[in-house]
């Protein structure tokens, strides 16, 4: 797990003082170990400081901050250059099957010389080309020169979970791992992007398209691959892609075959994900995802692998977030998985006053905005994990958005079992799920949710109004429009009828939903957060879940092995059975990593309209008038969150385009 930087210039020299600038803004990636490359793309030579700079032109610059996860021998450094020296790479991630990969390779006469996975990368670009991404079982986000097209040749993991930018221009081209690199760079403008603000404020959605909150900064999207030869434009091409099955129909034998499938699949997610000469932890909240993985890891540790003391300790260390107040904690699920494996539990008790301070410092990490109070729990855990010596963790991502797991997808799945004429099926299931809610949804909740997926998409805009309250979280109400500038609101209202209209269209199919918010409305943002925070504490965070092969099974099965009898991931639930804890394994309570966010926002309403005075940074974006106006009236619906959004975007602004952030 690294951070990479680099850049081509064909009118200015690669310069090594540039190259570092960048690398070293992501000093916290990468803390063990640094590394910088000047390429001569014409000529082929290439210079790494170690002997007199030769009198080449040198236009192309990769750079590399270390943090040694596998190999933490000097072999294992980067650039790395393939054995030929055709080839060099800089790369973020890990290849989990890698030694797998090396055994194929070396028997088709690849010599190695170190033990990194770095090197496998390398091996298998010369072997299979490009294709070879469909053979790695990882996450990764990486950028490989390659001198013989003559082609700089980037790649993101399937999911996302590492995250690759770039910026180009006529003649130029920059990417890393993250903006605060590319922004190291003179030819990189540092301006806003008026119309991803726009949807952040008026739709609540962040990482939802390739566009940052920076005017010509670009994300390589997951699951694609860039290929820029100097003098043209970047060319970004998907490479994997999975689609839900939309079926209703299954059978016994289908369903047991399945969950065994699940069931062997998820263990060796989790085994390969154990790879590492560090010490590994796993984060826990007390839900099924997490549970699952602290459970399964633990046999792994200590039963099957017999992994060395050095990296797992005597115990398995676990880490959460806990609060003291009730409706927030999940103490009593930690307690009942920790009673069951015999691990050890730390645990991290995020405050609001401490919130407030470090707010500024989170923000800057991030990059971008943030959506909610959650991210800085997460913060707190993964400082928690540093201060105990733990470099690897995993972690729960992905099983909400590929199961299932959040409360609203219940209203999508009848919709879709009414659309297909199951009136009988529909029916079950809403008893089921009404019955059963462990936080008393109402039957009328249920039914608008299920009647917003059946409304033609010609007319569930205004229909929309009057079920906002019922669908989603991240539907645009009245209050947080209000408080739009009007010219920027006049610019870009068209986008928020296009998202009405596409969200609505996702709403009337589970499997067109979950693929929605797994590619692009919900884990993305979640997964960018992940990384910052782990990042910020030089921690790997690996993610068993979102095993691309697990994707495949889940997204070939009929959706009632998803959900069924108000019952969300239902095939995990299955597959876990005799492992969880039973009151984990069949706990309804979804609060998805929540904090006290009312509470701690109401504490800091002072802070928001001291913050949005007539000389705010976020004019042009916020009325400050109808910030205040919205103050002094009495909280409803989703006010805290938005009321968290109009202070993050004037924080970021402050940190992105001012000289200093307001504390």
């Amino acid at each position: 797990m690294c951070g990479i930087a680099g850049y081509y210039d064909a009118r200015e020299p690669a310069s090594e003082t540039r190259i570092r600038a960048m690398a070293d803004r992501l000093a916290h990636r990468g803390p063990d170990a640094d590394g910088f490359a000047l390429i001569d793309t014409k000529r082929g030579d290439v210079w790494l400081g170690d002997r007199a700079k030769p009198a080449g032109s040198f236009d192309l610059a990769l750079g590399h901050r270390r943090l040694s996860i596998i190999d933490l021998s000097d072999a294992g450094r980067q650039p790395m250059a393939s054995a030929d020296g055709k080839h060099w790479v800089v790369y973020n991630g890990e290849i989990y099957n890698y030694v797998e990969l090396r055994a194929e390779l070396a028997a088709k006469g690849h010599a190695f010389r170190s033990d990194s996975d770095t090197e496998v990368l390398l091996a298998a670009y010369r072997e299979w080309g490009p294709a070879f991404l469909s053979r790695c079982n990882g996450m990764w986000g990486f950028a490989l020169w390659d001198a013989d097209r003559r082609e700089l040749f980037c790649a993101r993991d399937r999911f996302g979970v590492k995250p690759l930018y770039y910026a180009y221009g006529r003649d130029w081209f920059v990417f890393g791992s993250e903006i605060k690199a590319l922004l190291a760079h003179p030819k990189v403008a540092r301006r806003p992007n008026d119309a991803i603000i726009y949807d952040f404020l008026a739709l609540k959605l962040c990482d939802h398209t390739s566009e940052t909150f920076f005017a010509g900064i670009h994300k390589l999207p997951a699951a694609h691959t860039l290929v820029y030869q100097p003098g043209g434009e970047p060319e970004v091409r998907r490479y994997w892609d999975v689609r839900p099955a939309f079926e209703l129909d299954t059978t016994p034998e289908a369903e047991t075959r399945s969950i065994a499938r699940f069931e062997e699949l998820f263990e060796d997610a989790v085994r390969v994900r154990l790879r590492a000469d560090v010490p590994i932890g796993t984060c826990l909240s007390g839900g099924v995802d997490s549970s699952s993985i602290v459970v399964t890891a633990n046999r792994l540790m200590f039963e099957e692998l017999k992994l060395p003391p050095s990296l797992v300790g005597d115990r398995q260390r676990t880490f959460s977030a806990c609060f003291d107040d009730p409706r927030f904690d999940e103490r009593r699920f930690i307690d009942e998985v920790i009673a069951s494996t015999g691990a050890s539990s730390h645990r991290v008790f995020p405050s609001g006053d401490r919130l407030w301070r470090e707010l500024p410092a989170l923000v800057a990490q991030m990059d971008e905005p943030i959506g909610s109070t959650s991210q800085y729990s997460q913060y707190n855990v993964f400082r928690l994990v540093k201060e105990s010596g733990v470099k690897v963790t995993l972690d729960g991502q992905g099983a909400d958005e590929l199961m299932a797991g959040y409360p609203g997808y219940h209203g999508v799945f009848l919709a879709t079992l009414v659309r297909a004429g199951r009136l009988v099926a529909a029916g079950r299931e809403a008893y089921a799920t009404w019955r059963h809610s462990g936080r008393g949804r109402s039957a009328a909740e249920l039914a608008l949710r299920t009647v917003y997926g059946l409304v033609p998409p010609r007319v569930s805009t205004p229909v929309r109004t009057v079920l906002a309250p019922y669908v989603a979280a991240r539907t645009p109400e009245g209050r947080s429009l209000e408080v739009i500038d009007g010219d920027l609101h006049a610019r870009f209202g068209d986008r928020r009828e296009a998202w009405i209209a596409e969200r609505s269209a996702s709403m009337r199919d589970l499997g067109a939903k979950l693929y929605a918010d797994t590619f692009e409305f919900s884990l993305p943002c979640l997964l960018r957060y992940a990384d910052r925070n782990s990042m910020a504490f030089s921690i790997e965070s690996r993610t068993p879940l979102l095993d691309y092969r697990l994707a495949e099974l889940i997204f070939s099965l009929p959706l009632p092995m998803i959900m069924r009898g108000g019952w969300t991931k239902w095939i995990f639930r299955q597959a876990m059975t005799d492992r969880l804890p039973p009151a984990v394994q069949w706990r309804r309570d979804k609060l998805g990593f929540v904090t006290p966010e009312a509470i701690w926002l109401q504490q800091g309403k002072a802070r928001v309209a001291e913050m949005l005075d007539d000389a705010h940074a976020s004019a042009g974006y916020l009325d400050a008038g109808a910030v205040r106006a919205q103050l002094d009236r009495p909280p409803s619906g989703v006010f805290y969150t938005d009321l968290f959004r109009w202070y993050i975007l004037e924080l970021w602004m402050r940190h992105a385009f001012a000289t200093q952030v307001a504390a």
